[in-house]
């Protein structure tokens, strides 16, 4: 039986049996033939399931089973979207969903940073920003700054800066926040979100810890 969270550009999948993750683009998953998931969530995963789960009920259910605290805010920021979750006595008192403002900065970071062949282990994070109001415009800021003599990888660490603007303010400034997704890998991003507050990364599963529940046995 297998689990997984089909996101726009990653898809991670969960073999129950077994219980080993696999992580590989949303490319490879649409590529492959095979029977489809017992349980799944994500944009490419409605029609490749037996049970399709809202995202941001997986992303609730999955927060809960990672996090032991009663007070708590989680996020998680994709390659299209950031979805936010702010628990108060581990019962959810406001939940959000941006597709608009700041959308697809996710997918223009890894365009960014597989076109300068930037490695985010070694990227630093910087005090200035770029405001990012779409990953269009944000790309073309970035262009136009590395054209003008900045490096690309300051500029790109701008960008990501600018964008852990968006996601602090989505999520109305808490002091701690638990993030869920790919940018829990991003050394960048986590050092840009700590000028900013106490960042705790939970890692790429959160989802899929939330699709557990949906299991029949």
């Amino acid at each position: 039986m297998k689990l997984a969270d089909c996101g726009s550009t990653w898809t991670k999948i969960l073999d129950v049996e077994s219980d080993s993750l696999e992580i590989i683009t949303t490319r490879e998953m649409v590529r492959r033939n095979g029977s489809p998931f017992a349980v799944a969530t994500g944009h490419s995963a409605e029609k490749r399931c037996g049970i399709f789960k809202n995202e941001l009920l997986a992303l609730a259910e999955g927060g809960l089973s990672f996090v032991d605290k009663d007070d708590f805010s989680i996020v998680d920021v994709g390659g299209r979207d950031i979805k936010y979750i702010r628990f108060k006595g581990r019962k959810v008192k406001k939940i959000d969903w941006n597709l608009a403002c700041g959308a697809t900065t996710g997918v223009t970071i890894e365009l960014l940073a597989n076109y300068y062949e930037i490695d985010f282990s070694s990227l630093e994070s910087v005090d200035s920003w770029i405001n990012v109001t779409c990953g269009v415009f944000g790309m073309e800021r970035v262009l136009e700054s590395v054209s003008n003599g900045e490096s690309p990888g300051r500029s790109v660490a701008e960008f990501i800066h600018g964008m852990v603007r968006n996601v602090f303010n989505f999520t109305q400034r808490p002091s701690e926040l638990y993030l869920s997704g790919g940018f829990c890998d991003n050394k960048c991003f986590l050092d840009s979100m700590d000028k900013y507050c106490k960042v705790i990364p939970l890692g790429r599963a959160v989802l899929i810890e939330g699709l557990k529940n949906e299991i029949k046995y």
